[in-house]
Order: C-alpha cells, then structure tokens, then sequence
C-alpha cells in the first residue's frame, strides 16, 4: 500500500478495496504493509507492519514508548515537515469547514521537546501512562516531551512504595516544582524528603497541603501567575508567552481600549495585556478559576483589570472596543456569538485550540466581521494539536 497523504490527525492515508484506510505512523509516498484494526461502515483504521519504502520526511523515532503510550502522534515526522502539516490542516479545515480562503504562513514554535510543565502518571504498584485506547499501565522512566525536572523526579519516585497511590501529578514553573497525590491511604514518608516546593494529597476530591504552600507561581513576561493542584494553565509555558504576546500584535492597542477577556480562566491573558489598555474585565464561569484571577491581580498589583463569575450569556458585553474569546475545544456557544454580533465590538481576536470549532465560529461571525490575520502557535510539539490566534475586525 502506498500512503497518498496525511489525514487531519497526521495519519496516513491509502485506499484497500477503495475504502479510506487510516494508518498509523505513516508518511505520505512511503509504500508499507499494513494490518486493518478496525473496520468501519465508512473507513478503516491500520497498523503498519513493514516499512518497504521509507519517505525522505521520515524523523529517527528516539522514544522506546512511541505507539504505544499515544502521547506523541507525529514523532516519526521531520520537525519541519510537522509544521508544515499543521499550517496546511488548519488552511484546510477553514476553508472546508468555513468556506475560508486564507494563506496562513506563520506558525511560531519556540521548542520541540521537554516543553511540558505538567504530567499525569497513573500508579498501579508501578508508575507511567495509560497504553493507548486502554487502562492498561505501560511503566515509564523517561519521556520526551515533559521538563526534565520531572524526568529526574520520576527516576526518584519509582524508588518508593507507591502503595495506596492511584495517580500522580507533576507541575513545574521556572522556578517551582510541585506533586499532587492521589491516594486512598498513607503514602511512603520518603515524598516528604524530594527536593520540591509543595506537595498535596488529593483523597477523594479533598485536597491537603503537607510540603509548601500548596501551589506554584509561573513568571511570564513581567507578570507571575499562580498555579494551584487542579487549574488550568497552558502546558507549554514559553509557547504561552509566544502566543500572548500574538494577542497583544493582533489586538493593536492604542492605550484607551475596554477590554473584554472571555472564558478568562486565571486572567493570564486579561493580566498580560492589562498596561496597555484603558481597562479589562475578565469573564468565567469556574468560580475557582475566578479565586485564582483575582490572587492574580493582587499579585501582579493591577488595578485596571476586573472579574466576574458568570455565563457570558448572563451578563452585558456592551461598550468594549476589543473582546479576547479563548473557548474550550467546543468553541462559541449560538447565544454568545448572537451576543458578539449584536454589541459589534471593533475588533475581536479569537484564541482556539481546535480549528473545526473555530472555523465553523469564524463562517458565522463573517457576516459581519473580516479575518484581517491568522497566526499558529505550536503549544504541543510531536502532537497534532495546534493553538490558532485570528484577527478580526467590524466591517
């Protein structure tokens, strides 16, 4: 069989009985023998079993895991043959989904490798990840794709009893390093003694700090964020800055704007943009993120950036001349873009981890905006996902 092209996921592609064939870990022009491992009304899915021609694009695997934990997809890809897949998948989707025609030719990626400052490891008497589309526990001692902080800890970790454990997670910042336990009952008194900067059980949803203050803080840029056990923070922290200071160029402030920053999570982006506006109000629905954003702004000593807990349905989005939407992978709900289009603020920059969601926002918002500019981020390297930033602008 040989593989036609790459699929929006980064699988091979190839035709048995005429039938769409997905196949893992292959490129395109590479002619392999594949073994079907799973049937579908409308498509298969395949295993490579033999390599009879290879593609010049092809990367040296160096991961003894790769196939089978199902954390890296793309890392028998040449780095920039990876980048230049993704530009095309997203061109793709927004002119498939969309109906938008749009030459996108800038991805930014600052790294390839131990970009990550969280891991989760699953504990069963052993420590690793979960093999993949399965609980079974495939044990780990190196991966290449989280900080080596974490590599180190986990050389450590395995050394101890991990009886009573069920999960273990990893967050690092620039400066920090700390554990979250997931236990049902006394663990090894070693963990106290691992040279980190908080450490918290978590039994039954209930978390207790016994190293620390029981939290993190991340630097990007001129401000300092904090990072609790359970919220959310961009994996990848120099892409993060990368794609905040993409928000700052795509928002063209001039000093004077109101600012709506909605699904603001902690108030990263509200926060980081927050001196160069005339003021920012940051909109969620998690009253815990909403906790965190306001420890973020007394932190970080603003006193031009203002939060709310709430449905953005639920409240009045009129009088901003900018508004950041950052959505879920599920995107923009109908009524909050029937708001956006009724208020029909000047400018709206939109963040997106998933470009279906997007573009299928981005048809709906064009009736009465213009896509002045679209830029990627690649926030997860080996991976296929990608963050898109776009501009737009009132017609």
């Amino acid at each position: 069989m040989v593989i036609e092209k790459l699929d929006n996921k980064g699988r091979g592609i190839c035709f048995v009985n005429n039938k769409i064939t997905f196949v893992e870990n292959a490129l395109p022009g590479e002619d392999v023998e594949i073994e079907i491992i799973s049937e579908k009304k409308k498509y298969n899915e395949a295993k490579v079993l033999k390599y009879n021609k290879l593609s010049n694009d092809r990367a040296c695997i160096n991961c003894k895991y790769y196939g089978i934990c199902g954390g890296c997809d793309l890392l028998h890809m040449d780095e920039e043959k990876e980048l230049e897949f993704k530009l095309k998948k997203v061109s793709d989707i927004l002119k498939k989904i969309g109906g938008i025609d749009i030459e996108i030719t800038e991805i930014i990626s600052p790294n390839t490798y131990n970009y990550r400052n969280k891991a989760t490891f699953q504990v069963d008497n052993k420590l690793g990840f979960f093999k993949k589309r399965t609980n079974d526990l495939i044990e780990v001692d190196n991966c290449l794709l989280v900080d080596n902080r974490i590599n180190e800890l986990i050389k450590k970790i395995k050394e101890f009893d991990l009886i009573n454990i069920e999960q273990i997670i990893i967050r690092v910042s620039r400066n920090e390093i700390m554990i979250i336990i997931k236990c049902i009952g006394k663990i090894d008194d070693r963990f106290i003694e691992l040279n980190v900067d908080s450490i918290v059980l978590n039994k039954k949803g209930i978390y207790k700090t016994i190293k620390g203050p029981g939290y993190i803080i991340e630097e990007l840029g001129d401000y300092k964020f904090i990072v609790q056990p359970d919220s959310f923070f961009q994996v990848n922290s120099k892409a993060a800055k990368l794609l905040y200071d993409k928000v700052l160029e795509f928002a063209d402030l001039k000093g004077n704007e109101k600012v709506l920053d909605l699904y603001c999570g902690t108030g990263t982006i509200g926060s980081y943009i927050s001196k160069y506006v005339d003021s920012v109000v940051g909109v969620e629905v998690n009253k815990y993120a909403i906790e965190d954003a306001i420890k973020n702004k007394k932190l970080n000593h603003i006193r031009n950036i203002y939060f709310i807990c709430s449905d953005a349905n639920s409240i009045d989005l009129s009088g901003f001349d900018l508004i950041i939407v950052d959505p879920p992978r599920s995107g923009l709900d109908n009524k909050t873009i029937n708001y956006l289009l009724n208020i029909n603020p000047k400018k709206i920059v939109y963040v997106s981890c998933d470009p279906v969601t997007l573009a299928r926002d981005l048809k709906i918002l064009m009736d009465k905006y213009t896509i002045r500019d679209v830029s990627l981020v690649n926030m997860f390297p080996i991976t296929e996902h990608v963050e898109t930033v776009v501009k737009l602008e009132k017609k």
